[in-house]
């Protein structure tokens, strides 16, 4: 656990700290400071961990209350286009923001 506290920083190039500790068996729980930094990690399909001279394959999911690490979990990433958006609505602030005007 000392080798991935150490390694998991440095190779998914995280700028915050992040605290990472034993979940389950083969389930490691990493917790970020920067919402930066867990944006960079879940936007990747496919992680490697340098260990050893080994490459070892993961995957990261948001855990949940309800997280059983005998199931398996999903995950399905969605594409959202707001065609002719105007700029200045581009700001995270802008698109996360619900305006009640024309609701119903």
């Amino acid at each position: 656990m000392q080798d991935a506290r150490k390694l998991l920083p440095i190779q998914l190039g995280t700028q915050g700290r992040c605290l990472v500790g034993w979940l389950a068996h083969r389930h490691i729980l990493v917790r970020f400071d920067r919402y930066d930094d867990y944006g960079l990690v879940v936007a990747k399909t496919v992680q490697y961990l340098l260990y050893n001279g080994l490459q070892k394959q993961f995957r990261e999911f948001s855990w949940t209350i309800g997280f059983n690490p005998k199931e398996e979990t999903s995950r399905a990433f969605v594409w959202i286009s707001f065609p002719n958006l105007p700029p200045e609505l581009f700001a995270k602030q802008s698109l996360i923001t619900v305006n009640c005007l024309g609701c119903w």
